[in-house]
């Protein structure tokens, strides 16, 4: 077996220190990170537009007044404000009902999935670097179009959703690709960790901003929030091209001691191109365990990502600002407790002290496990608000310990098929981004009422409960067979080679 760490030179890292050298690595970390804050910014930023887009007067359901009565002495809620509740919004307002809304805001979703695989696969045989830009590049465009096809009716705006899923569906199994080629396996946890958090920031960035500029006069009030992040990928797009590499060996400026300290914590390159061993993958129990951990992390995440500014809205009555502001909060938390918990997988993985997998298992039994308890707690709050962000922002903070679990298993089973590995269990996963959306439409849909969306907690802490079960007893973060055929006998660059 390698061991985990080469030592560098001190000759090598005194030379670094003195010419103030910036790992190459950390700055594909930085913008591969970038990259991720303004997809997800893009992805989410309807779920608090969507507040503004419809016309509340007229969509409302009977059965709000109730809602309004039981909660209306615990947050001093005044029914007149909900005469003029949208007052505050700029720009065209539809008649969709909770239904519509959960079909509009699950519409993504369906070209999301259908790109992964394809991404998987072309990450793996032509590289990361162009599919992933050019993903978060037509992601930014669908956004800018986002408020024409909106006025065009519900037709065009969910046909340019499914487009926008489309450009989207490739990013995450093509960073993932950059991340296997990019990482030294003593920092994986956390390279990978930071870059997979962008999709936290993200939210905090998009949903106050959105909320925001949903009710100022800037661009129309709610179509800003299209053009400001679409144009902001545009931008993005130029410095990824301009600044990021496919290897290490092919950065014309990386120094000589990093692309060693890379090529030799490593894991061993296949002599050829790998052929995908499909029947070996699904046969998996370890990689079936991948799949259901996701599927339960995205259960949960993306029913409170999709649906969270429309529960602050309607349940606890918090105006589209102050919604925007609560909803980025909990992300915040989540983001902070990822990037802890990935130092600390890291340390022990180096340490020796644990083995790869238990410290897999433990991580993802903590982001799945710990979440469920929350969601359970928020049940039982009533209308305490307080209490209720507490909660959701404690699940969110423990949910953060899954990029040190499942997450990233799929580049320490097989770093060269990381992006069709990560393709697969994504693309199931996010099934749940079509069906949450519409569980919360359909338990919803006679009212926002405590009671009903208690009823979309507990089937989440429920999704969450199992996945974790599973993925404890099936799990496992050692390099699988089917991952590793046709290996180079470990043969690795050494100092001399990589001098000359």
């Amino acid at each position: 077996m390698q061991s985990e760490k080469v030592e560098i030179p001190e000759k090598f890292v005194s030379e670094s220190r003195r010419t103030c050298y910036v790992p190459k690595r950390y700055l594909l970390t930085f913008f591969a990170w970038l990259g991720m804050v303004n997809i997800y910014a893009m992805r989410v930023n309807l779920s608090v537009a969507m507040v503004a887009m419809v016309n509340h007067t007229r969509a409302g359901s009977p059965n709000d007044s109730f809602q309004v009565m039981e909660c209306q002495n615990l947050i001093h809620y005044d029914p007149a404000d909900e005469q003029n509740k949208d007052e505050g919004f700029k720009g065209a307002q539809y008649n969709w009902d909770s239904k519509a809304q959960g079909i509009i805001l699950g519409s993504f979703f369906y070209g999301y999935i259908l790109t992964q695989l394809p991404g998987g696969i072309l990450s793996e045989r032509f590289g990361g670097k162009w599919l992933y830009g050019g993903g978060c590049l037509v992601t930014a465009v669908f956004s800018l179009l986002t408020p024409l096809a909106a006025s065009l009716g519900t037709a065009a705006f969910i046909t340019v959703r499914i487009l926008e899923g489309l450009g989207e569906g490739v990013t995450f199994p093509a960073v993932n690709m950059m991340i296997s080629r990019w990482s030294p396996r003593v920092e994986r946890s956390r390279i990978s960790t930071i870059i997979f958090t962008g999709s936290q920031i993200g939210n905090v960035i998009a949903m106050p901003i959105s909320g925001v500029l949903s009710s100022t006069d800037l661009l129309g009030g709610w179509p800003s929030v299209f053009y400001v992040f679409g144009a902001f990928g545009c931008v993005w797009f130029i410095f990824w091209v301009l600044f990021v590499y496919e290897n290490p060996s092919q950065h014309p400026s990386i120094s000589k001691e990093e692309l060693l300290y890379i090529e030799q914590n490593k894991d061993e390159k296949p002599k050829t191109n790998l052929a995908i061993p499909w029947k070996d993958i699904f046969t998996s129990l370890p990689m079936w365990a991948c799949i259901i951990a996701h599927i339960g992390h995205n259960f949960g995440f993306l029913i409170l990502l999709t649906e969270m500014p429309t529960y602050l809205s309607g349940i606890l009555h918090f105006d589209i600002k102050a919604n925007g502001l609560l909803s980025a909060l909990p992300y915040i938390v989540q983001a902070i407790c990822a990037w802890l918990a990935s130092f600390l997988a890291d340390r022990l993985r180096k340490s020796g002290r644990m083995s790869i997998t238990t410290i897999r298992k433990v991580c993802n039994s903590i982001g799945l496990f710990g979440p469920a308890v929350c969601l359970l707690g928020v049940t039982v709050s009533g209308c305490r608000p307080d209490l209720i962000i507490a909660l959701l922002s404690l699940a969110l903070a423990f949910n953060g310990f899954i990029y040190s679990g499942f997450n990233v298993t799929h580049v320490d089973m097989s770093p060269d098929l990381a992006g069709t590995t990560f393709a697969i269990t994504n693309a199931t996963s996010n099934v749940c981004g079509i069906i949450g959306p519409m569980i919360v439409g359909y338990f919803t849909a006679t009212g926002q009422t405590i009671a009903n969306w208690s009823e979309v907690f507990y089937v989440t802490a429920a999704v969450y409960t199992v996945c974790a079960v599973f993925y404890a007893i099936f799990a496992s973060a050692e390099p699988q067979a089917w991952g590793a055929a046709n290996t180079d006998d470990g043969k690795k660059h050494s100092l001399a080679e990589i001098k000359s």
